[in-house]
């Protein structure tokens, strides 16, 4: 195990504007101790021209889920309601009577019909409850069994706060809660062979450090376990879960955790829901749904008292918030809640529809939005019909917060969207799908540069978990994490982005990905 070594012959891209580049470093015992002066009669690793960043840092990431989705029916890119019913109904017949059956990833935008499916469609597997949750995480479509065991009344459905019934199926938000509430319990080993698959696939893909965007307790002990099994190859920035009261008290009172490897010092909550299932909480209604203007998750009051909980214990609070409404009354919120206190760096976690009055109001009120330029390249094919194209400039405004000297951590929202970091970067400097429609970018004036567009997962993404001072440049007295490419992606074609090798991941100076055996 190297533990004092040089790698030279790199084109190093330091993200430090005083030094933007170098060809060597050198790292002991975890960190930078040399730039461009390697060190003689030590370990010399060439890297034969490949470019080295600062390690990969997704801001908005969910471990458990990523595992857990692998273990249930995968509806990603199923093209009709048709195909995945009869998926679910050849799934029925290879388990037991009354099991449930799950799965994730369907998304009726990408449908012919563009609709939400109707009942029947499910309710012809009658032996077993079916839960399908959507691409979003924020509706499930289910059948009368699952409704039965969750204590709804199939007769006479009603929407409860925060939430929606459509076509006597589909559950939007917090109509959810009683579905999930009667869901077999995660065991202790599954959750922590799920968390080791996502951690050992996202160093895979030369991401060096997640933000944890929901833990639980079986979460956080399995990561504290997997770390001292050394099976833990990256490192960690936990979001205790605000559904978690117990949780949340204990670590208010005993105050932030903190390991090489894994730092617990925020909490995530929720204030709306998705564009995809019309439950972001819009300003003004849904162009295609004239009487709906989306669903606020939580009351003004309990969000007040959880902000009011979170500044006095000193834990950072990250709200997950898309709509233009929803985020405006996450930013009214945290300033009552921070105005006694001038470090807190509180996120809003996608804020992905924020108009013009409420931009600058991040950096009086000191806010980070947590943002991921995927779920825009994701969004960008229905957006017009679903909000209009007087609206369509609200969204994903990286440059109009850049613009004003607001960091931005980048992450994926990874099972959400596929938790590859090159496909984040891309979409953040060109606006663009894979095969680079539309012509110019979707919204083109919210570009970024190659430079910023690196920086929300390295410099950024330090900054929004308090770890600038260690993290997210190349420079001596860093941790020693670094992604390394066969291709310059700050310079190449950007079609050429998404067809770079990783070469090698290194998190606290050791090769935890190294497939080329540098």
């Amino acid at each position: 195990m190297l533990q004092y070594y040089n790698l030279i012959n790199g084109n190093i891209i330091t993200v430090d504007t005083h030094y933007p580049k170098a060809t060597s470093i050198t790292i002991q015992n975890g960190k930078i101790v040399n730039i461009d002066e390697p060190q003689s009669n030590i370990e010399t690793i060439d890297l034969k021209g490949a470019t080295l960043i600062p390690g990969f840092t997704d801001s908005h990431f969910h471990l458990k889920n990523f595992g857990k989705r692998l273990d249930q029916l995968q509806l990603k890119g199923v093209k009709s309601a048709q195909q995945i019913a009869e998926m679910v109904m050849a799934k029925s017949n290879e388990l037991p009577k009354g099991e449930w059956i799950t799965g994730f990833g369907w998304d009726q935008t990408r449908w012919l019909s563009q609709e939400f499916p109707n009942k029947a469609m499910l309710n012809k597997i009658q032996n077993h409850p079916v839960m399908l949750t959507r691409i979003d995480g924020h509706s499930m479509w289910v059948n009368d069994a699952a409704l039965k065991l969750g204590g709804y009344d199939i007769n006479n459905l009603t929407s409860p706060d925060g939430g929606k019934i459509i076509n006597n199926c589909i559950l939007l938000d917090n109509a959810m809660n009683k579905i999930w509430d009667v869901q077999p319990e995660d065991s202790f080993s599954d959750v922590k062979r799920w968390i080791k698959i996502a951690a050992n696939t996202a160093s895979s893909r030369g991401i060096t450090n997640v933000h944890d965007a929901w833990q639980d307790q079986y979460t956080i002990d399995a990561i504290k376990e997997l770390i001292s099994e050394n099976n833990f190859p990256i490192r960690c920035y936990g979001m205790l879960g605000s559904g978690y009261p117990d949780l949340l008290n204990e670590y208010f009172q005993n105050g932030h955790y903190n390991s090489e490897l894994y730092k617990i010092r925020s909490v995530k909550a929720f204030i709306d829901g998705a564009l995809g299932s019309r439950g972001a909480a819009l300003l003004e209604p849904y162009s295609d749904d004239h009487c709906n203007c989306g669903l606020i998750l939580i009351s003004n009051e309990e969000f007040s008292q959880l902000s009011k909980k979170c500044n006095d214990a000193n834990f950072q609070l990250c709200t997950h918030a898309i709509g233009d409404k929803g985020n405006r009354m996450v930013l009214d919120a945290y300033r009552n809640a921070t105005q006694n206190s001038s470090n807190h760096r509180w996120r809003i976690e996608h804020a992905q529809m924020v108009t013009d009055e409420d931009i600058p109001k991040f950096l009086e009120y000191n806010i980070l939005p947590s943002m991921q330029p995927s779920h825009c390249t994701s969004d960008m094919r229905w957006l017009d019909k679903r909000i209009g194209s007087n609206r369509l400039s609200r969204v994903s405004r990286w440059k109009s917060f850049i613009d004003l000297g607001i960091p931005i951590p980048g992450g994926s929202d990874c099972p959400i969207e596929d938790g590859e970091p090159l496909f984040e970067y891309y979409a953040a400097v060109t606006r663009q799908s894979h095969s680079g429609w539309p012509e110019g970018g979707w919204q083109p004036q919210e570009k970024i540069d190659r430079l910023n567009a690196l920086k929300m997962f390295t410099t950024w993404a330090a900054f929004g978990e308090f770890s600038e001072d260690r993290r997210g440049l190349i420079q001596e007295g860093y941790d020693a994490d670094f992604t390394i490419y066969d291709n310059d992606i700050t310079t190449c074609k950007p079609s050429e982005i998404l067809n770079s090798k990783l070469i090698a991941t290194i998190v606290n100076g050791l090769f935890v990905h190294n497939p080329n055996q540098l």
